[in-house]
């Protein structure tokens, strides 16, 4: 995985977003040297919802952690690939809601931004 090009695509997810919020904070370290990424963020949209993301590259692994929420904080969805829900055929990908939990395919900052951006517009 590049590096490089997935810091741009965290960073232009965040531009898209910031259309759509009041308020957006993201914090990054990339090392090419030992090839690590780790950037998380918190997004407030302008309906007063929120999105915190994670994201964590190394040489042996990628995670990442899309958590969407209302206003309460209570979840909307969130899509993760941390591996405990083994039942599930896309396993290790998933998604989240507050009764259950799907298959999903792996999705990046971008998709969960533009999904949640569809959430808002359609209220």
């Amino acid at each position: 995985m590049n590096l490089e090009m997935r810091l741009k695509d965290i960073l232009i997810a965040c531009k898209i977003a910031e259309w759509h919020s009041t308020d957006l904070v993201i914090d990054y370290d990339l090392d090419l040297s030992l090839g690590i990424l780790f950037a998380d963020g918190r997004v407030e949209f302008y309906n007063g919802s929120i999105l915190e993301f994670t994201e964590s590259i190394t040489p042996d692994r990628f995670r990442y952690r899309y958590q969407y929420m209302n206003a309460n904080g209570s979840l909307i969805f969130r899509y993760d690939n941390v591996p405990h829900h083994p039942e599930i055929t896309s396993f290790p990908d998933h998604k989240h809601y507050p009764d259950k939990v799907i298959e999903s395919e792996a999705v990046d900052l971008r998709q969960a931004i533009e999904e949640i951006i569809s959430i808002i517009v359609d209220e």
